[in-house]
């Protein structure tokens, strides 16, 4: 079921890293983590992004690592933490890019 952009998250695009959308993911009746879309708009390809994620009163930090190259389209499901909380519907409350690691070594937070 998908809800009207009213009820969408607050993305918060920051630290180069320019958020399209994220919701919480679902396994029966409990969360599985995140989906989140995202681009990189640092000259330098990004290794790790953390998003800080609020989901009903509570925070998580999830963690993306891999290469993510400059322009290009991130479209992952990250089930590191928000894993077997019960299911309140998609939208999370809060998702911004809380650190940065850059493949030239610079840390952004």
């Amino acid at each position: 079921m998908t809800l009207p952009s009213a009820a969408s998250a607050r993305l918060i695009s920051a630290l180069g890293i320019t958020l399209q959308s994220c919701n919480a993911n679902v396994n029966g009746n409990v969360t599985n983590g995140i989906n989140v879309v995202y681009y990189n708009t640092h000259q330098s390809p990004a290794t790790e992004v953390d998003f800080l994620v609020r989901y009903h009163g509570h925070k998580y930090v999830l963690v993306d690592r891999g290469t993510f190259t400059v322009g290009a389209q991130i479209n992952h499901n990250i089930n590191n933490a928000l894993v077997g909380v019960p299911w309140q519907g998609p939208d999370v409350k809060l998702c911004t890019a809380q650190r940065v690691i850059l493949a030239n070594g610079k840390v952004l937070q």
